[in-house]
């Protein structure tokens, strides 16, 4: 067997390996379109709902592909953000926004879910003492999955749900760089 024959099975092997792992990225994320699909069915702005939710599906396809610390980010940071979609969702439905916005539950809605998901992401990675990518892949998962709900108040919600997601981290990277200096 001659080297360019070696050369040619190792290419044909690498690619099967890389076709199997986008594979079971891919049967991983999709639960997500089901949210997806259920929460554009639900809410008063689908196509909002739709656009987060591609972009979660995407990073969550790549973060599954990708493996390591991304990987154990993919479960806790769609579950996290869960809490503030289904909030949103739910005091959108408890009233109906005006054409001027909102202001009576949905935005608050969205900062106290998103106060729970960041608490959620921060519980989860202090416990298993994750690093930074860990951190960053559930946060923005987190996000993206929390800004399929919360978009029904455009950018106002998107915005209390970023408020809300670091206000609940605060606590746990505090206590966290405390543990680190020793103090």
């Amino acid at each position: 067997m001659g080297s360019t024959d070696l050369a040619h099975i190792e290419r044909r092997a690498r690619v099967r390996y890389e076709l199997a792992r986008t594979r079971r990225a891919l049967v991983g994320i999709s639960p997500l379109l089901i949210v997806v699909a259920v929460g554009a069915c639900v809410t008063h702005r689908p196509s909002s709902t739709l656009w987060f939710g591609l972009a979660a599906l995407v990073a969550g396809a790549l973060m599954l592909w990708y493996g390591r610390d991304a990987q154990r980010a993919v479960l806790p940071g769609i579950a996290a953000g869960m809490v503030p979609m289904v909030l949103a969702i739910c005091a959108n439905h408890m009233h109906m926004c005006g054409p001027d916005g909102c202001g009576t539950l949905c935005v608050q809605a969205c900062m106290l879910g998103g106060a729970i998901a960041g608490l959620a992401v921060a519980g989860v990675g202090n416990q298993r003492r994750a690093g930074v990518w860990f951190w960053l892949s559930a946060s923005g998962l987190a996000l993206l999955t929390g800004a399929m709900g919360c978009s029904c108040v455009e950018y106002t919600g998107i915005f209390g749900l970023g408020v809300g997601f670091a206000a609940g981290m605060v606590p746990a990277l505090m206590g966290r760089a405390l543990r680190k200096n020793g103090t």
